[in-house]
């Protein structure tokens, strides 16, 4: 509570419309992360239904190599997208 306080605190502070746009944006951020979070459920929901049906869960083991690999690329074409380009 005292993190929303001092947010309120520092929002006073501010013009009118600098504030109403820093409150729409906490809105729309509220927004997003409810949606997320619906999201998350169903996605929770949906997985337990099919160990329920007799669906095998995915091994943690092959997740993360998946993931690791993933990442791997990512970070791959990352390097490849900073590098400078020769003329």
């Amino acid at each position: 509570m005292v993190a929303l306080n001092e947010a309120y605190a520092k929002l006073s502070t501010l013009s009118d419309e600098c504030a109403q746009r820093v409150l729409s944006l906490i809105e729309d951020l509220a927004e997003l992360e409810a949606r997320e979070n619906e999201e998350d459920l169903a996605a929770a929901q949906s997985a337990l239904a099919r160990v329920a049906n007799g669906e095998q869960p995915v091994p943690w083991e092959t997740v993360k190599v998946e993931l690791d690999a993933r990442i791997a690329e990512l970070e791959a074409d990352k390097a490849a997208d900073t590098l400078p380009s020769r003329v």
